[in-house]
């Protein structure tokens, strides 16, 4: 059974899917990847996980990725290719077994509004 929302109605969790996302090049799947990657950020956010330069990252294996989106490894890897030529993330090797720091990108000058 469903039911209506009202003014009083909690919300499910949810995560941001920015605007911006709207008018970029990329695909679907890029597009939500970002999201999930920038929910993330978010929590990293909170936990101060930070570099030497105080910014923020995160650490995200791809398998989890691949889990969220409902894809493949390849498809994961691939979506993450996209997002890092097209500017929105960088992805820094660390060490030997250590994983990746994935840092989320936002747009220069960007007015984060509702269109």
């Amino acid at each position: 059974m469903t039911d209506y929302m009202a003014i009083t109605t909690e919300l499910p969790p949810y995560f941001f899917f920015p605007w911006f996302l709207m008018e970029m090049d990329s695909t679907l799947t890029g597009k939500l990847t970002y999201a999930i990657l920038l929910d993330r950020a978010r929590l990293s956010q909170l936990n101060s996980w930070t570099d030497e330069a105080g910014r923020i990252y995160i650490i995200f294996p791809i398998e989890k990725i691949a889990k969220m989106l409902g894809k493949s490894l390849t498809t994961a890897k691939s979506a993450l290719a996209e997002l890092e030529a097209a500017w929105p993330i960088e992805r820094k090797r660390q060490q030997f077994s250590q994983p990746n720091h994935i840092y989320v990108k936002l747009p220069d000058g960007q007015k984060f509004s509702h269109p």
